[in-house]
């Protein structure tokens, strides 16, 4: 209990050192829908994976006092499945639920940092389990993590802005 109560200290902290100053006006509001496969037919041998994601994302864009982006923050939901390509075995990778803050820098409207606070997977098979959760900050120009507190099987394996389907391989035990 102790370290989980020191894992959000530091998360938290890390959020107020990258907060943005406050905005001129209210964030923007935005709502929708990502339906999408990735797949690998190859990804376990002889077998593959597809992982169909299903997301619902509400955003908010915060602005500096010139107009300029200076935080996105995205409130995701997702109810999802993986699937071994070769039977047809299929869980589901659910329930998902994290917030994703996107730091930006003000002189160039680059992304800086992004920091992600909850569940990214959660793949269930009796007692087997594949989990991505827990806070973790990531330098957003190079995909690398710079601190993480927590399970990040899928995080880990496509640190480095790598493609998703780099992440698939976590699946195959639980698929076989």
């Amino acid at each position: 209990m102790r370290r989980f109560i020191v894992s959000v200290l530091v998360a938290t902290a890390a959020g107020a050192a990258l907060a943005a100053p406050a905005a001129a006006a209210p964030p923007t509001r935005t709502e929708g829908d990502i339906v999408r496969t990735d797949r690998d037919d190859a990804a376990c041998g002889s077998y593959g994976v597809a992982w169909n994601v299903d997301l619902h994302f509400v955003q908010y864009d915060f602005r500096d006092d010139q107009g300029r982006l200076s935080k996105r923050v995205q409130h995701v939901t997702e109810d999802n499945t993986v699937v071994n390509t070769a039977t047809g075995f299929t869980l589901r990778d659910y329930p998902v639920d994290f917030v994703q803050t996107t730091f930006f820098d003000p002189a160039t409207g680059a992304r800086k940092y992004v920091f992600i606070v909850g569940t990214s997977v959660n793949v269930r098979r009796g007692r087997e389990r594949i989990v991505d959760r827990g806070p973790i900050l990531i330098d957003a120009p190079t995909g690398r993590i710079i601190w993480s507190a927590g399970p990040h099987p899928v995080r880990e394996a496509i640190e480095g802005n790598r493609p998703i389907t780099e992440a698939l391989p976590v699946f195959c035990d639980i698929l076989r």
